[in-house]
């Protein structure tokens, strides 16, 4: 989707939001919670803290565009017991410090009933602390660091942990024959957790990583230095822990430089801006999902059937289908909830649900382990692999 097009579902969801001023109260149900059927604001808000500007704004907004699917379906179908609901989205930036300003405003905000986000497990921790205070759920459809365990009762997420992903990612170059490993990481919370859950995964399978190299995400453009150490090392494969943009330039002047070596990396590159920006440099990267269009499942094909109608015919990645989980866990919370925020919190850690990016349920930290597919990008697109 063009960016003008995320623009206009922001600015009408922003006009939503400013016509619930006028709302009354809410009827309390007999458990305490308040019931969404009761009179008073026609409108429910659901608030969103994702990236809309910077270096992953683009994922950012497909995960939007997932949210706007679900909530958009719930509404044609008459809202929660009558009532609209809307999105109030908040640029977070991918920053964890305005992350946290956005948690602060939103935290202080009863309007909103619950958040999902953040996008960047650095933006989930930081305003975890202050979600966790004010006793609202926050839900991120992305957030992969190992640390999101701990970060508090009212926080969740749809996306296995790096425990999960980082070690399948490793198992998986292992299992294909490769010994000797360079990693490429970011500077941040989520390309720790990479690196460390990786080298696990090595060790315990008696390889060895020689080299490791962390990127500097948005920041960094020339990797000349770092292709000349990965050559210089002796590794036979490449393990990635970075985002789709940086991903791709590595990869393209890795082909300039003439260095072929097989790539592996988790969900994070399967996105086709990832193709976009890797060219045909991007052909022969293996990387995980644990969503992708050739699954033939009724779900998934549902889903896309349903995204194309509405978006002129594309074809959703991977944060289309995390937006889209988010949103309907969500709504279906607060329809079998209520607007209360602590009995939203009680209904996601005992509840199922049936997502496109595969069958949901929290554990008792708010994280799931849902089955991974490993797909290799070949002339452009990701083909699953057969195990």
């Amino acid at each position: 989707m063009k960016l003008k097009k995320m623009l206009s579902v922001l600015l009408v969801s922003a006009v939503l939001v400013s016509m619930m001023a006028c709302g009354g109260e809410t009827e309390s149900s007999s458990d305490g919670g308040e019931k969404a059927s009761a009179g008073g604001s026609d409108t429910i808000t659901i608030g969103a803290s994702l990236p809309m500007t910077g270096s992953v704004a683009l994922n950012g907004e497909m995960i939007l565009e997932g949210i706007q699917m679900a909530v958009d379906e719930c509404n044609e179908a008459g809202g929660i017991d009558g009532k609209e609901v809307v999105i109030d989205a908040q640029d977070d930036q991918a920053e964890p410090n305005q992350a946290a300003s956005v948690a602060n405003m939103m935290s202080a905000d009863e309007k909103i009933v619950a958040i999902i986000g953040s996008l960047k497990s650095s933006c989930t921790l930081a305003a975890a602390p202050i979600y966790e205070e004010a006793g609202v759920v926050a839900l991120s459809p992305d957030s992969s660091s190992p640390e999101v365990t701990n970060a508090g009762e009212y926080i969740f997420r749809i996306k296995n942990s790096d425990v999960v992903l980082a070690q399948t990612m490793a198992k998986g170059a292992i299992s294909d024959g490769h010994t000797k490993f360079a990693i490429l990481y970011e500077n941040n919370d989520y390309g720790a957790g990479v690196l460390e859950q990786s080298q696990i995964a090595i060790e315990e399978a008696g390889c060895e990583i020689v080299c490791t190299e962390s990127i500097l995400t948005g920041e960094q453009t020339d990797f000349s230095s770092i292709i000349s150490k990965i050559r210089e090392s002796g590794a036979d494969a490449i393990l990635m822990g970075v985002d789709y943009n940086e991903s791709g330039l590595v990869m393209k002047q890795m082909k300039d430089a003439g260095l072929d070596l097989p790539r592996y990396a988790t969900d994070g590159l399967f996105t086709d801006a990832f193709i976009e920006v890797g060219g045909e440099a991007a052909d022969g990267t293996t990387v995980l999902t644990s969503f992708i269009t050739s699954d033939q499942s009724e779900n998934v094909q549902n889903f896309i059937k349903k995204y194309q109608e509405k978006y002129d015919g594309e074809m959703p990645s991977i944060f289309q289908a995390e937006g889209y989980d988010c949103g309907k866990i969500v709504i279906e919370a607060i329809e079998n909830a209520g607007t209360d925020r602590k009995a939203i919190r009680d209904y996601m850690a005992t509840m199922s649900y049936q997502g496109v990016t595969g069958d949901c349920t929290f554990d008792e930290n708010g994280d799931v382990n849902i089955p991974l597919k490993r797909c290799i990008v070949e002339e452009g697109e990701f083909v699953l692999l057969e195990e």
